[in-house]
């Protein structure tokens, strides 16, 4: 096999299509990592992987048609069969040979890997699994390629039934998949001639056992065949005879049928013991939090999923293998829109996306649409005007285990939010965080209504424009002395709400004249003092941002003063604080200053603080925020979503729920490539123009030398 691999090598180095193979790989691999990863800033070669696969087709059957077709036509296929070589080594020698071309050509993109990370944090692991992807891949083609040159001695039919297999390799088993869905036959037939899944499988950054051994088998069986067909159609069955011939032809037969049995029975061991999630983040990992929650599963689980198994998403089918491997209280089932169209409505009268989720505990059920798999953020193309789409992150685990939590739990956590006096609407986000948390919630508006509703466990006031009247407050103080509990966000300091300003001082605080501004450039943002950098307290309800070091943003807060405690009945403290650099600053509706600094209160104040005060009729409890705009969607992913977080351990342990981190959502957190423009252009002429130019003009002359010769 050594001096065939040799020989092979050799041979793609003297001739032109070696080189031509070399360079117009080489150009494509170049361009498309120039492009994707230079310019966009993208630290992932997945993505120019992928691209090249169209690439390979195209250019490997260069090489492969004439690997074992131009033996045949020099009738050189004799000599080799006649020697004491034996066939398989002839075949593993040529497709060794192709492979080490493979590998000689994949060399440019480890020096793309190590040229990005010079410019930024490159994650390595998961593009080397790219890079192996595309190196097996190639073997693949490579080996299908003999065996589709050992048919014919025409080169030009070889590489034509090449090309014939390649588009039916890339279109036919997607069809199949897609046409006939609801046939378990022809579906399962698909499945197994789908050579293209286990590579996008790798390139998602999990490696697995599975895919790995699948694309090897692949390679085994086509490698086999053309063994057989190399020798049948040549001079082998004169030379060992016709029944020792036929005799190995079944032995090579039966390797095959164990081949495929040994893919059959290794589809069946679990996937969480053969594959390994690559991912920086491990974006398809569960979290130990949802294995905690599964591990303490006392209850049966369906988790119905309105697809089949191969039409619904593929991460969200890793998930749940996940989930149901942890727990033998998780039990998974499929229904195909055609079989089943309206197995929903079972459910609910909405129709929810194709591939949603419906998670049923006995009475209770909870639906995670297939649009919130995936958090989106939408920008401009200023091109055509329409808004687009950006993946930004994978929320499939935080809504599975959230609707989990829900509908296993006895208890009913409701909460109102009141409106009617211009309060600031919740995010849309922070809403998803409070559906995760086990809580729902609706809006109330207390004009028509004498009381808070009796089954609301946590009322919220969202930063008010105007104010309260005093019949509210007085339905709200009734709510609170017969045990209830609010979370209030203060109002502006320049309007006028002496009603609501009263409400939150009720609890032991004296809320402060002015807005608070603050000196101490170490606890500003962008060096505007009313934009203040706050470090929560220390505090069952912070401890989760306290003891990660992550700050809040509170702008334009409002002050408290938390005096000596009179009254027993009252316990209070404090959740954020100002500096004792800090001051008030009252100012008028155009926001103009009316008072000197001279005249300002000092600081330090308490920005923030959790309450409670006990009545004959039960103790009532309020988090009490000083800024109107602590919640507001842009100022809370500034923070890393810290506000939104205290907001949400503070309706949890008002309701004396254990507080637990909601699973959050998997960002596509990869650190930007940044590359100047002037470099950018000069990679692409080294890798693009000038290392492809060289591969080239190496061929080039090769050729007219051995032509002079």
């Amino acid at each position: 096999m050594g001096t065939i691999y040799i020989k092979e090598l050799r041979g793609y180095f003297k001739s032109f299509f070696g080189w031509l193979f070399l360079a117009v790989y080489t150009a494509f691999c170049s361009l498309y990592f120039v492009i994707y990863n230079l310019l966009n800033g993208n630290p992932y070669l997945s993505q120019t992987v992928s691209n090249l696969v169209v690439i390979l087709m195209f250019v490997f059957p260069l090489l492969t048609m004439r690997v074992l077709a131009e033996e045949k036509k020099l009738k050189t296929d004799q000599l080799l069969l006649t020697s004491p070589i034996r066939v398989s080594s002839v075949i593993l020698g040529k497709f060794f040979a192709l492979v080490t071309m493979m590998l000689i050509s994949s060399v440019v993109l480890l020096l793309g890997l190590l040229i990005m990370s010079i410019y930024g944090d490159v994650p390595v692991p998961e593009s080397l699994l790219s890079i192996l992807a595309i190196i097996l891949l190639g073997s693949m083609f490579a080996a299908i390629g003999v065996f589709l040159s050992s048919i014919t001695e025409h080169q030009f039919v070889a590489a034509l039934l090449t090309y014939g297999a390649f588009i039916f390799i890339m279109l036919v088993p997607a069809g199949i998949q897609v046409l006939f869905s609801s046939n378990k036959v022809i579906s399962t037939i698909g499945k197994a001639i789908d050579f293209l899944s286990p590579f996008d499988k790798l390139l998602t950054g999990i490696i697995s056992a599975k895919d790995i051994f699948y694309i090897v088998s692949v390679i085994a069986v086509f490698l086999i065949l053309a063994v057989r067909v190399f020798a049948k159609s040549s001079l082998q069955v004169s030379v060992v005879g016709a029944k020792k011939f036929w005799f190995s032809t079944l032995g090579l037969v039966a390797l095959i049928a164990i081949i495929i049995g040994a893919n059959i029975g290794i589809s069946f061991i679990p996937d969480q013991y053969l594959q390994a999630d690559l991912t920086k983040n491990k974006y398809y990992t569960v979290t130990q939090e949802s294995k905690n929650l599964l591990a303490t599963l006392d209850k049966d689980v369906t988790i119905h999923v309105l697809s089949d198994r191969d039409g619904a998403d593929k991460t969200l089918v890793m998930y749940l293998d996940s989930y149901q491997n942890a727990s033998k209280h998780i039990k998974v089932k499929y229904h195909s829109d055609k079989s089943e169209p309206t197995f929903y409505k079972t459910y609910t009268d909405e129709v929810p996306s194709l591939g949603s989720v419906i998670v049923v505990c006995g009475d209770k059920n909870w639906i995670v649409d297939a649009d919130s798999f995936y958090e989106k953020e939408y920008s401009i193309d200023y091109s055509t005007y329409q808004y687009v789409a950006n993946e930004t992150g994978i929320d499939i685990e935080g809504q599975i285990s959230a609707a989990i939590a829900y509908v296993t739990s006895d208890a009913q956590y409701k909460v109102y939010i009141l409106e009617g006096h211009g309060e600031l609407a919740l995010p849309a986000s922070v809403g998803k965080q409070m559906e995760k948390a086990g809580f729902t919630y609706a809006s109330l508006n207390l004009l028509s209504m004498d009381t808070v509703p009796d089954d609301c466990q946590v009322l919220i006031v969202n930063g008010p424009s105007s104010d309260l009247s005093t019949e509210d407050v007085a339905k709200i103080e009734d709510y609170l002395g017969a045990g209830g509990a609010a979370v209030f966000m203060a109002a502006d300091d320049i309007l006028d709400t002496p009603n609501y300003d009263k409400l939150l001082s009720g609890f032991g605080a004296e809320i402060v004249d002015g807005t608070i501004w603050e000196n101490n450039v170490m606890y500003t943002y962008q060096n505007n003092g009313f934009y203040l950098v706050e470090l929560p307290v220390a505090h069952e309800i912070t401890n989760e941002q306290y003891s990660s070091n992550r700050p809040s943003l509170l702008v334009q807060s409002r002050g408290f003063i938390i005096g000596d405690a009179e009254d027993p009945n009252i316990s209070i403290e404090a959740l954020f604080q100002s500096s004792d650099d800090s001051l008030a600053v009252v100012m008028d509706e155009n926001g103009e200053v009316t008072t000197d600094e001279s005249e300002m209160q000092n600081g330090p104040f308490v920005l923030g603080y959790y309450a409670s005060r006990a009545t004959e009729a039960g103790r009532g409890r309020v988090t009490v925020i000083g800024s109107p705009v602590f919640l507001h969607e842009t100022i809370d992913a500034a923070t890393s979503n810290a506000n939104s977080g205290i907001f949400i351990n503070s309706l949890c342990y008002m309701c004396d729920m254990k507080l637990n981190t909601t699973v959050p959502v998997k960002k596509y957190e990869a650190s930007n490539i940044f590359v100047s423009a002037g470099l950018v252009y000069l990679y692409a002429g080294l890798l693009v123009v000038l290392l492809p130019l060289a591969e080239l003009v190496a061929g080039i002359v090769i050729m007219i030398v051995r032509r002079r010769k």
